[in-house]
């Protein structure tokens, strides 16, 4: 690795990161002026969230978004939960699973198990969704059942998988969105839609969704784990400029705030009103090419994207040193991490500047969208500060996280997203996810070269060896493609109010309530 990316914090000098885009108290904090006068007494029971999105959809098959899991959590139970601090796989509607044998998965459901609805959430349910999720034209989550081959209830509570090869990833996936079970009553009512209308199996219960504004949950009284939820009402209140919602959690009108950039943890650290969790996660900030277009589809353009960012200044700058460079999918701390992989993108402006000769012009131009937060703002405008110094002048609008999806995922009218991809509970997950070809959120919406091989083979390995080494492949793949940037690795910082405690954080770092109760 080369010394520019070995720098030690002391080199991050003030002037220096000035000249990406901070200065005075912005290195410290961005600014939080007039904390609210405090907001009058909570109601008895409710649990108030300050988030970040406004959900793409209530329907987790056909969502948009990663940020719709802290809204469809509430609604919808897995098949199969994780551990929080490990992300081990461990039971949930499923009370046990067993490979027969390498291509062939039994579930066993808890018994006696219904949705918000009343009706049964018995082994045809699970078959209904199952087939559903992996084979609806609206569903976006096929990529992750791709190597399911069939689905069959064998039983009243028993389903079996057959698989189209062996696949050790199968038990985590089911704990992500293709495991989340909604009623198939509630789904053929509304035409194969329960986008605003949903019904699951979750802690609470649906109540209203004010777009923009508010979804609001009640108690589920029939869930099956008893005693919770632990408050009867939730209320997840949309606020997409966070530094507001750490305001609002410090006046008394909110109890949590999700999403917080590193750079504000000091305002909540000193206002002595909460509890704040700062813990490691997978989430990764990164950006979504579109390879197929000009001039994106000529990979030294794409190569000299990634090597014009130096990543330890635009960690440092923008994360306040909280987070982690990120040169591959995976953290070092992460067991599906490969060293060797990071110099394949280490800082390089002059091979950059070299790149782009080679391409055919020293200054090349992309469009792009980026989401509207401070944060993410100041994210961008460091990038483009650093490309600008290489010859890279991008053409980047702002909008909402559904309205940003919307447009380079699906509409496909800009040729780059700068984002990030949420955690997955199972390393195969991401990648499937972002370079598989039938994967909606596949940049360039085609295959790239020997990477469909890369990905099977990542969930046969029966070992975390035989997979690690397969995930390298897939990694390597993409680097020397440079079909992505990959940029840092997030802190998951979340504030919960005094007035509560219990909640705890996980890996994935994509907020539960369910176990959080009124402190004392």
């Amino acid at each position: 690795m080369s010394s520019n990316t070995q720098r030690p914090a002391a080199a991050i000098r003030r002037r220096q990161a000035m000249s990406y885009g901070l200065s005075g108290a912005g290195l410290a904090m961005l600014g939080l002026p007039g904390i609210a006068a405090p907001a009058a007494a909570q109601q008895a029971g409710v649990l108030r969230v300050s988030a970040n999105v406004n959900p793409s959809t209530l329907d987790p098959a056909t969502g948009r978004s990663g940020g719709d899991h802290q809204f469809l959590y509430p609604l919808y139970d897995t098949l199969v939960a994780w551990e929080p601090t490990t992300l081990e796989p461990r039971p949930g509607l499923a009370q046990s699973w067993t490979y027969k044998d390498a291509s062939t998965v039994v579930l066993e459901l808890r018994p006696g198990l219904t949705f918000h609805d009343g009706t049964p959430l018995d082994a045809e349910a699970v078959k209904f969704n199952l087939d559903r999720n992996r084979s609806d034209p609206k569903s976006n989550i096929k990529v992750d059942l791709a190597g399911v081959e069939s689905v069959e209830a064998t039983g009243p509570t028993t389903v079996t998988i057959k698989l189209k090869q062996a696949d050790q990833s199968l038990p985590l996936i089911l704990s992500d969105r293709a495991g989340m079970m909604a009623s198939p009553t509630a789904i053929k009512a509304g035409g194969g839609s329960i986008d605003r209308v949903p019904v699951g199996a979750g802690p609470w219960k649906f109540a209203r969704w004010d777009d923009n504004a508010l979804v609001a949950y009640e108690r589920n009284p029939t869930y099956w784990r008893k005693g919770i939820p632990k408050v009867d009402r939730l209320e997840m209140k949309v606020i997409p400029e966070v530094s507001t919602g750490v305001r609002s959690v410090i006046a008394g009108e909110n109890d949590v705030v999700v999403a917080v950039p590193a750079i504000q943890k000091p305002l909540l650290d000193r206002s002595g009103k909460v509890k704040v969790f700062t813990t490691p996660s997978l989430y990764l900030y990164m950006i979504y090419l579109d390879f197929s277009k000009p001039p994106l589809n000529d990979v030294r353009v794409r190569r000299a994207i990634n090597l014009a960012i130096d990543r330890e200044v635009y960690s440092k700058v923008t994360m306040g040193g909280l987070g982690q460079p990120a040169t591959t999918l995976f953290p070092k701390e992460y067991w599906a991490h490969d060293p060797a992989l990071a110099n394949i993108i280490t800082y390089d402006p002059d091979k950059a500047k070299a790149l782009l000769k080679e391409a055919g012009s020293p200054s090349v131009t992309f469009t792009g969208v980026a989401y509207t937060d401070q944060a993410a703002v100041q994210r961008q405008e460091v990038l483009m500060e650093m490309w600008r110094r290489v010859g890279i002048n991008p053409k980047i609008h702002n909008a909402s996280v559904p309205e940003a999806s919307q447009a380079f995922f699906f509409n496909r009218t800009v040729n780059s997203m700068l984002a990030a991809i949420t955690a997955r509970p199972d390393p195969s997950m991401a990648p499937y996810t972002i370079f598989g070809k039938d994967s909606p959120y596949n940049g360039g919406h085609q295959e790239i070269p020997g990477m469909e091989a890369a990905l099977a083979a990542s969930r046969v390995g029966a070992t975390p060896a035989a997979r690690k080494e397969a995930l390298s492949k897939v990694q390597r793949i993409a680097l020397e493609q440079a079909v992505f940037v990959p940029l840092a690795f997030d802190v998951s910082i979340i504030a919960l109010s005094n007035k509560y405690a219990g909640f705890q954080p996980n890996l994935l770092g994509r907020p539960r309530y369910e176990e959080i109760a009124a402190a004392g």
